[in-house]
Parts: structure tokens; sequence; C-alpha cells
């Protein structure tokens, strides 16, 4: 498995409606081959991140080709104060 950990910053008083937007996307990503899971995650501090989990690195690239992801892309920076900042795991042991 492959995950993405991506540390967002939201817009101030928009996280009702990213949860719902996280919610409904999930839905268009989880019918690209490759997708597993999406979760939107906040810490005790209020900073909120992304765990995205792909069945591998292939399929993290070509969902990263689709027009679905370019648009979810397109429309998740309109919740954003700036742009994502992702890191990339492999899933070695569970």
């Amino acid at each position: 498995m492959y995950v993405a950990l991506i540390d967002i910053e939201l817009k101030e008083n928009t996280e009702d409606e990213f949860k719902a937007w996280i919610a409904e996307t999930n839905k268009v990503l989880l019918k690209l081959p490759g997708f597993v899971n999406r979760r939107l995650i906040k810490s005790d501090d209020g900073k909120h991140g992304l765990i995205v989990e792909f069945a591998d690195k292939e399929s993290h690239a070509k969902i990263h080709q689709t027009k679905e992801h370019n648009e979810i892309r397109r429309q998740l920076t309109g919740f954003l104060k700036k742009a994502p900042s992702p890191n990339f795991y492999y899933v070695i042991s569970q």
C-alpha cells in the first residue's frame, strides 16, 4: 500500500463544508482503480490533514492523471489557504 499524509490549512469557517465535500468526492475517487481510502484528520491544536491510501505507487500516479482527480484538485484549492504539503510512504508492516 502507498499512503499520502497531507498537511492542509483550511480557510476560516470552511471545516463543515469541507467535511461534506470530502464525503462526496470520496464517492468519485472510490470508482478509480487503486484508490483505497481518504480521511480528514484534525490535531488537538486545530491543524488539519488528509490520509490518502492507494493500492500502490503506480495507482497513485495513474489516478493523478484522471479528469476526476484534476477536478477534485481544482475544487480542493478553493478550501485551502495555501498549497497542500504531502509526504508519501509505503506501508511496510501491519
